[in-house]
């Protein structure tokens, strides 16, 4: 099914982003983390997303050269910098962007460098990034390499949501670049106009691309958090294509809903088209995210407008 692989894709980015937290904010932090994107590192990383009760737990082997960061061990594996992604294994894909907008988060966010302190027997540095008054990312970063070992995203609540922790650390890589050296990359045009707007609750649209079967790809930005809104025409059940979906109720409204360790995937059907949000934006954001997009249907619609037209 060609709109499941595009939505894999998507949500294989977004379990990307966390590692890549540090070069997104470079603009606002200081000297060693504009360095971030040039750090040579590899390792484990566990990461974990907590959301009403549900925990999901994942852990990657990571390495990050020349600003290329690797995801896996062979067969499966991803790589993702510079405007590409490949992603290995059964399901082997490469995708070219052929922008590759930053937005800056300083609208947003503000950064407080924190206490030093010793991650691994290594010194390092806490940073909080802060959204008004409330905490929402907290990093500890790495002193000689800029690396973020560890990361804590907060909700709304002040509880963790997200977590990120390197277990294993070392500061050479092997060169990431050459899983995607002689792969043929699918080049994603973006589309100039569509139907949504340019900013969606904060979040700005960075651009649209065509996707197979008449779908389209819409990433949005704020420059530390980002999703990807995938839409096709037609309905789909949701339910049917995974067996770990969470109901979720938004205003009233019927969503579903799929934690993974470091993304969330939100699923609904609206009047005409079926949607897919899938990004690493806390809950509150998906909230303020979903009240300004077109709202669930049910068949019921469906059938309403069919008697209409055909009795």
């Amino acid at each position: 099914m060609m709109m499941r692989r595009v939505l894999v894709i998507g949500g294989l980015v977004t379990v990307l982003a966390v590692a890549t937290i540090a070069p997104a904010l470079a603009d606002d932090l200081s000297d060693y983390l504009v360095e971030a994107d040039g750090a040579i590192y590899s390792g484990r990383r566990v990461m974990g997303t907590v959301w009403d009760g549900v925990e999901s737990i994942g852990m990657v082997h990571v390495q990050h050269h020349a600003g290329m960061t690797l995801v896996g061990t062979d067969p499966d594996y991803a790589v993702i910098g510079g405007g590409r992604m490949y992603s290995g294994g059964a399901d082997e894909a490469a995708v070219s962007f052929v922008r590759n907008a930053h937005i800056d988060p300083g609208d947003r966010y503000t950064v407080v460098p924190g206490d030093a302190t010793d991650y691994m027997g290594r010194s390092a540095r806490i940073i909080n990034v802060m959204e008004g008054s409330r905490i929402r990312v907290r990093l500890i970063v790495d002193d000689s390499t800029a690396a973020p070992v560890a990361t804590e995203v907060y909700g709304e609540d002040g509880n963790v949501f997200r977590y990120t922790s390197m277990v294993d650390f070392s500061v050479s890589a092997d060169p990431a670049t050459h899983a995607v050296e002689g792969k043929d990359f699918e080049t994603m045009l973006p589309i100039e106009s569509g139907d949504l707007s340019d900013a969606v609750a904060g979040y700005q649209l960075v651009d649209m691309y065509d996707a197979p079967n008449g779908s389209s790809q819409s990433f949005f930005s704020d420059g530390l958090f980002s999703f990807s809104l995938f839409t096709t025409s037609g309905w789909t059940d949701w339910s049917a294509l995974s067996k770990n979906e969470i109901p979720y109720e938004v205003d009233g409204a019927s969503y579903v809903r799929i934690i993974q360790p470091a993304s969330v995937w939100v699923m609904w059907n609206s009047p005409g088209a079926s949607m897919a949000l899938v990004g690493d934006l806390p809950p509150d954001h998906i909230e303020q995210v979903l009240a300004e997009l077109p709202k669930p249907s049910t068949r019921a619609w469906f059938k309403r407008i069919w008697f209409r037209l055909f009795g």
